[in-house]
């Protein structure tokens, strides 16, 4: 794991967030981690993100390397695209044209590389790592894609030096 961390701390490395679990805690409900209302219509009308708190690791490594390189690839199926990009800027200057929604997770490879080719045109895939909490999604990214690949939690296991 320490090649990944040397990896994302690269100035030139683009990273892709997945964003709920990744750049924001997943405890949306009153007694479960994701919102009770999850999968009904009334769902779409409550702002889930109107309350979420930064995550000071991520916001303290996404500052340090500059969102020029930084973009968000999430699932949404609810239509709280505008909700979910307004947090993802206020909260950690990720500016919305930044943020690529899709209704599909097995979409996220394809989409990940077309955000890349649409940015930096033919960039070296050793040079992007797709950052997910979700193992499934991480595994698609490694079977459909030639990015690395690293889980949340690295920037947990290295947030002392995130602090400095």
């Amino acid at each position: 794991m320490r090649k990944i961390w040397q990896l994302l701390n690269e100035p030139d490395t683009v990273v892709l967030f997945d964003v709920d679990g990744t750049l924001t805690s997943y405890s949306y409900g009153e007694l479960h981690a994701h919102h009770e209302l999850d999968f009904t219509p009334e769902f779409r009308d409550v702002n889930i993100y109107a309350d979420c708190k930064r995550l000071l690791p991520m916001y303290n490594y996404i500052k340090r390397h500059g969102v020029e390189r930084i973009f968000c690839i999430s699932k949404e199926p609810h239509g709280h695209e505008d909700w979910k990009s307004q947090m993802l800027e206020l909260l950690y200057g990720i500016p919305a044209d930044h943020c690529y929604y899709t209704l599909d997770t097995a979409e996220k490879p394809a989409l990940a590389e077309q955000i890349v080719r649409e940015h930096f045109g033919e960039f070296p895939p050793g040079k992007v790592v797709c950052v997910d909490d979700n193992d499934d999604t991480l595994a698609m990214y490694m079977k459909y894609t030639e990015f690395c690949t690293a889980h949340p939690m690295i920037f947990m296991e290295n947030v002392q030096e995130l602090m400095e």
